[in-house]
């Protein structure tokens, strides 16, 4: 029998320290072995993961984690100096590739010294932040189980988007850690309709919802669902932010069925749930669903596709520019126009105005 642990970390582990350049090392294709007097210490080279592949346990416990490393100790039997030397050498290699440690026997999951989730985000004055935002049309599904999947979403893979404080009304009155999940979720269902206040945790920065309670075209215009989440944009400098932000986005705009999402700097052009058409100017990534996927070809050829058949191009972690230097301009047609009364020439829902009687 062997002793395991598992590094899952956002670089690749390195075999530069001091540790693994004495004798008793051997190098191997697959990785290194540190021998001792009968017993040794197999380490494997890191291996890139899925994000499907990251346990349950360590999702939420670091952002972006991408890469995954194998440490055995044989026999289990070894003497007590073996363990020692296990752990610290688990300790520089998670150091090394901002990773945690799961231990397999103890069942426990633990981070070396240095290695956060987040690094301290100082608030300035006018701080620089991004905007993520779907807009979605089933308004009955996502208050029948979206928004409480949604919820599970945030809950295991990005919990500062929790709310701090929720309310209806500046500052919020409640506060989650008193009141409990069922409290917000019962809450959050009588206000959907409301403008519901919620305070997330850095480095996001509000959470906003528009859940109208008819979707589609009324009097006023094309009513659609949105929701949108900012976040301070000094935190993409962070290890594995930029591809968790990414990982987030992309599953939520599958969990809404979103027809239109994005990520920009700044304030997005939409003006909440009145949609008109997509925006002239796109941001730093951007998504597709039906019906749009037919209207905008030259976008679907350039796209990666989402397991649910959304398209997206992204440019999150290349200098945080905009996509227009990988995609062209989107047709005027479906484009909204300047005039805030008019909608675009090709409009693809019913709509998008109520007439009078």
């Amino acid at each position: 029998m062997s002793y395991d642990i598992s590094i899952w970390s956002v670089n690749k582990t390195s075999f530069k320290n001091e540790v693994f350049n004495q004798e008793n090392i051997k190098w191997q294709n697959d990785g290194i072995i540190y021998e001792g007097s009968n017993w040794q210490i197999m380490i494997s080279n890191p291996h890139e993961v899925m994000e499907e592949d990251i346990p349950e346990e360590v999702l939420g416990e670091l952002p972006g984690i991408s890469y995954f490393t194998n440490i055995i100790l044989e026999p289990i039997g070894a003497p007590k100096r073996s363990f020692q030397i296990l752990k610290k050498i688990s300790k520089i290699l998670a150091q090394s590739s901002h990773g945690v440690i799961i231990d397999e026997q103890e069942g426990t999951v633990s981070s070396p010294s240095g290695v956060k989730r987040l690094e301290n985000v100082l608030v300035k004055e006018d701080p620089s932040f991004l905007q993520m935002t779907w807009w979605f049309i089933d308004n009955q599904k996502f208050k029948k189980a979206g928004f409480e999947a949604f919820l599970d979403l945030i809950e295991s893979t990005m919990p500062e988007v929790l709310p701090r404080r929720y309310g209806l009304y500046e500052p919020p009155q409640f506060k989650l850690s008193d009141k409990g999940k069922g409290h917000f979720i019962e809450f959050m269902f009588k206000n959907l309709h409301e403008g519901v206040v919620w305070y997330p945790s850095k480095p996001f920065t509000d959470v906003h919802f528009g859940i109208p309670d008819k979707v589609g075209p009324t009097r006023e215009g094309f009513r659609s669902c949105y929701v949108s989440i900012n976040f301070l944009e000094e935190v993409l400098s962070q290890p594995g932010w930029p591809l968790e932000i990414k990982r987030f986005w992309l599953k939520t705009s599958e969990l809404l069925n979103s027809f239109y999402g994005e990520i920009r700097r700044g304030w997005s052009p939409v003006s909440a749930w009145w949609w008109r058409g997509l925006p002239k100017k796109l941001g730093n990534a951007a998504i597709l669903g039906e019906p749009y996927i037919d209207l905008w070809p030259d976008f679907v050829n350039k796209a990666k596709q989402t397991e649910s058949g959304l398209f997206y191009i992204e440019n999150i972690n290349k200098d945080y520019q905009d996509l227009h230097s990988i995609i062209t301009e989107i047709p005027e047609a479906i484009v909204q126009p300047k005039n805030k009364q008019k909608y675009s020439r090709n409009w693809p829902f019913k709509g998008p105005f109520l007439k009078y009687k």
